[in-house]
């Protein structure tokens, strides 16, 4: 038998503690809350510091065309401007936004003291081309990103096309003094065949984001809802409950502990498309790695506001997400 002294595991000890201080080994991760239900995970599964850093995000599909045909003036830009003043996002996903109400935004951001620079903190890309008169008065329309810290190099990925006139993209783009932390946006297909192929291409790329050591978050409207079988490869294989069943994949939305209806959340469409627990559908989805998470929490929040030329109509058809994640940081 090989007896060690108490001196020698003290040396091992004080060793080990030393690694895990310089990020060496892995070290379990701890539980943080902000407010609200928390979920806590486990630790990562690969080596990295055992700090941890909290982001609030904060998605909405405005319907920009559908519902104000480009208009900025209605009433939607002092509801965007409204909700973001309470929330305090760091991260700022939208969906359906056309090119000027993208502008009218920014403005209202920087009035609200986001950074300066257009170009330091606002990213955009359009589906549709421009000068397209069947879109926001010509405005054209597309998703756009706003974050709280300056942005790195942008990365624009057309998805497979659907045939329907608009180019699907994904949007990401790195924090630039923190590469490995990257916020992305998609507005997915509502055509069916085309789904798939949408998915797996969004699904590759945040894959490659990860496999590297760095921290991808998505937020979009999929189009697809939390039970369906095409997002079994997203969902991380702890999320099995009546309501989401079948999942093997890596990755948490960020509602999936919502105890209103456990592995599925609250609802983020006004649609008559049925969801689950009793629910509307639920399309908008905020997406982390589980093995970085160490809580986080979702909420859908109905539209308060009204727009329209005599403010006479909901703003969207969609409900705004808010979520505060805490992950581990670092690559």
């Amino acid at each position: 038998m090989i007896r060690t002294s108490s001196r020698s595991s003290r040396m091992v000890l004080a060793a080990v503690t030393l690694l895990a201080v310089l990020g060496l080994v892995p070290v379990a991760a701890n539980a943080a809350t902000s407010g609200g239900q928390s979920t806590v995970v486990a630790g990562p599964a690969v080596a990295m510091s055992s700090a941890t850093t909290t982001y609030k995000i904060w998605h909405w599909n405005m319907a920009g065309h559908h519902q104000h045909l480009g208009s900025t003036t209605n009433g939607i830009i002092q509801a965007i401007a409204g909700s973001i003043s309470v929330r305090q996002p760091d991260f700022v996903s939208i969906n359906e936004i056309c090119r000027n109400q993208y502008g009218a935004v920014i403005d209202a951001l920087q009035k609200m003291g986001w950074p300066q620079s257009p170009a330091n903190f606002a990213r955009y890309e359009p589906m549709t081309t421009a000068g397209d008169s069947g879109y926001c008065a010509g405005h054209g329309i597309g998703i756009a990103i706003f974050s709280r810290f300056a942005l790195g190099d942008t990365l624009r990925e057309t998805l497979p096309y659907d045939g329907s006139g608009k180019q699907r993209k994904l949007l990401c783009a790195p924090i630039a003094a923190r590469p490995w932390t990257r916020f992305c946006t998609t507005h997915l297909t509502t055509v069916a065949a085309s789904r798939a192929d949408q998915l797996a291409a969004v699904h590759s790329v945040l894959e490659s984001y990860r496999s590297q050591g760095h921290l991808p978050i998505v937020a979009g409207d999929f189009n697809v809802q939390p039970h369906s079988p095409l997002l079994d490869t997203w969902y991380d294989a702890s999320v099995d409950t009546a309501a989401n069943r079948g999942n093997a994949g890596r990755y948490h939305e960020l509602d999936d502990r919502e105890t209103v209806c456990p592995g599925w959340g609250e609802q983020t469409t006004e649609s008559n498309e049925l969801g689950a627990c009793g629910q509307s559908g639920k399309v908008d989805l905020i997406f982390a790695p589980a093995d970085r998470l160490v809580s986080y929490r979702a909420d859908a929040h109905p539209i308060g506001h009204v727009c329209g030329g005599n403010r006479d109509k909901p703003c969207s058809d969609h409900r705004i997400v808010d979520a505060t994640v805490s992950v581990v940081a670092g690559q």
